[in-house]
Formats: structure tokens, sequence, C-alpha cells
């Protein structure tokens, strides 16, 4: 967003429209900006919201937080309750609860009729826990992070991670278990979509590269009966993994294997496709040469390797979430970053990958595909 020379706007009004989806006043500001032309005045205000609006999203994110936190949202799934119910419910101060209500409607989370309190659509497809595509954990793990985004200026000023030490620690398991529902919570919803980007009809072996708690994985051996996948990850890591491969229901189709991939090697000519969801942004570009030669190596003729990231444009300025999670990169790793399609796509060249391509996916990510 380059503000031309010599004037006022702060942003390409073909812009506005993805700022003003969300946030509290867009209708106003939508009704300023679809007059034919703009004051002096009007144009400052504009400028002057924009920057306001950035300025307090993080009370936006603190509150939705904060719902959260307190399982408002479960509380409220059917009927819906007064005030003071939910005060008296949550234990929280009644003058407080009213504040905190009213604020949630404002950001379209809730909705109030003859002084009840309701959650709207979204809140009851997403917020409620026990809902299949629940998000509470994704959420809570952005607040987690609040505190490592206290760092970012230190970080800019260093270039060096400031969210953790950099000697070796014990893992800490309840984080560890926080972050990997909050990795479930989203693949639950990406793995669909994938699934249906993605021909996989001759794929018999699968590899899920980093996969977490195996949410890829089943998803694709669902969707694929012929297909079986490995899921690899680090030691801590695939404790995890084995509780949610048998929550998933399969009795078989999907098996673990513990390791580092930067260390160890992931065999020779095993697989048909290699599936590497959101790891190469945690490593340095010389690491993630490393991994994909790896995947090459365990493929076999014909192979298949797919990467899933927040791919960023050439310039690295676009999309927002991509640009963004770079910094949180920076911040709690020691070289990674979000990349670009002629990065991941220069790597695979190098390692001898042939019919490059790219396909765009929702929520801020996309695949990167290319054959052996």
């Amino acid at each position: 967003m380059e503000i031309p020379n010599g004037k006022s706007r702060l942003v390409e009004s073909s812009d506005w429209n993805l700022l003003l989806d969300h946030g509290e006043g867009r209708g106003r500001i939508r009704e300023n900006m679809s007059k034919s032309s703009l004051s002096p005045l009007s144009s400052k205000c504009r400028d002057i919201q924009y920057l306001n609006e950035i300025s307090y999203s993080y009370w936006k994110a603190q509150v939705l937080f904060v719902a959260v936190e307190m399982d408002l949202f479960t509380l409220l799934e059917g009927k819906g309750k007064s005030c003071k119910a939910i005060s008296k419910r949550l234990g929280t101060n009644l003058r407080a609860t009213e504040m905190i209500l009213n604020a949630l409607i404002s950001l379209g989370l809730l909705s109030k009729v003859k002084g009840v309190y309701k959650n709207t659509a979204i809140s009851n497809r997403y917020l409620v826990k026990g809902n299949s595509l629940y998000q509470g954990d994704r959420i809570h793990h952005f607040h987690n992070l609040w505190d490592n985004w206290s760092g970012l200026g230190v970080a800019i000023k260093t270039g060096k991670p400031t969210a953790y030490d950099n000697a070796e620690e014990e893992v800490d398991e309840r984080k560890l278990n926080e972050f990997i529902k909050a990795m479930h919570n989203i693949g639950i919803i990406q793995a669909e979509e994938v699934c249906k980007r993605l021909d996989l009809k001759n794929c018999h072996k699968l590899l899920d590269l980093g996969g977490g708690q195996g949410t890829y994985a089943v998803r694709f051996v669902k969707g694929n009966p012929k297909m079986t996948a490995v899921v690899f990850d680090l030691p801590d890591v695939i404790k995890i993994t084995k509780r949610y491969i048998r929550k998933s229901g399969l009795k078989e189709g999907v098996m673990v294997q513990a390791g580092d991939c930067l260390k160890d090697g992931l065999g020779k000519e095993l697989y048909d496709i290699v599936f590497v969801s959101n790891l190469l942004h945690i490593y340095k570009p010389v690491e993630n040469q490393r991994i994909l030669k790896k995947c090459w190596d365990s493929l076999k003729k014909k192979g298949i390797v797919v990467i899933q990231e927040f791919i960023l444009n050439s310039s690295k300025t676009r999309p927002l979430f991509g640009t963004l999670f770079s910094l949180n990169m920076l911040i709690g790793t020691s070289g990674g970053s979000s990349y670009t399609e002629r990065d991941m796509k220069g790597w695979l060249k190098k390692i001898g990958f042939k019919n490059l391509k790219k396909i765009n996916l929702s929520l801020d990510s996309g695949l990167i595909v290319g054959y052996k």
C-alpha cells in the first residue's frame, strides 16, 4: 500500500473492499467512498479511520480471545440467555458482562432480541465446542502468541527470534498439545479442499512430512481407500498423532514414523506422493532444499511432491496474512519465513522436479506441485 506522491490517500480504492470487509464502521466509510469525489476533510477522515482500525485491532482480538476462553459461545448454543443468566453461569461481573456481550454483537458474533443474547450462524458453526468444525483451539493458539509478538521490536532490531531460548529445553507438553489442537481445527477444513484439488487416483502410498496430528493423512486415506499413509514428525508429536488417528475411526491405513526431517532420511523410492504442509516456513532456504532433496529420494519414479504454504507474491507484499506470518516466523524461529512461488519452484527445479504448478486455495494457502 504505497502512498502516491502529493496525495493524501493511504490506499488505492481497489484495496478498500478487502480492508473493510470486516470491522465496525465499514458501512459509514463505504458510503463516503461511494461518492464520485471526496472532500479533503472526508479523505483525511477516511485515512485516519484506516489507521485507527489497525491500531485498535488488538481490542477486537482480545474480546474474541476472552469469549472463547470463557466458552461463552458453547453456553449460548440453542435458545440463548439473558445477560443476568450469562453472568451468573460464568461467575462474571454483570456490568462488565453486558459490555463484552455488546462488543461481540458489534463484531457479528452474537445477536440480541428482547434482552436475550444468541450466537450468530458463524459462532454456532465454528465456536461451539463439540462441533466438527470448531475453531476455538486455533483462536486460543493466536492468543498464546500474544506475548511473543510483544518482542517484535527487538526482533526487528536484532534479526533474531525472541520467543524462545536457543538453548535446548524440555518440550512443554501442555503448549504442544494446544498447538496440535489448533492445527487440527484448521486442518479439518483445509484437508477437505486439498483432497478435492489433487488427483490422487494413482497414488497408493503417501508420506505426510511434518504431518502433526495426522489430519491430512487421515483425510487422504478416507478419500482414497486403496491408499496407505505414513505420518512423519518429531517423537513428542508422534505420541499425540497416535491418539488422533485412533479418534479418527480408521482401524488401518495410517502409520507413524518418529524422526527429524533435517537429521534423518525418509527412505528410498517408497512413496507415490510426499505431502509437505506448513513445514518449510519454519526453516531457512538452504535447509528447505535439503528437506526437499530427501523428498525426492523417497519418491518413486513419477512421484509427486505437494507443498502447502502461505505463498507470497513476487514482491513479498501480499497476501496480508503471509506478510504477517513471516514476522511470526522471525519472532519464533531461527531462520523461518513465508516464501514466494518462485522461491519454492526454484528449490524444486534445482533438485530435478518438473511440471511445476501452483494451485490456489482458500484460507491464505496455496499448493506447489512437482513431479519426479
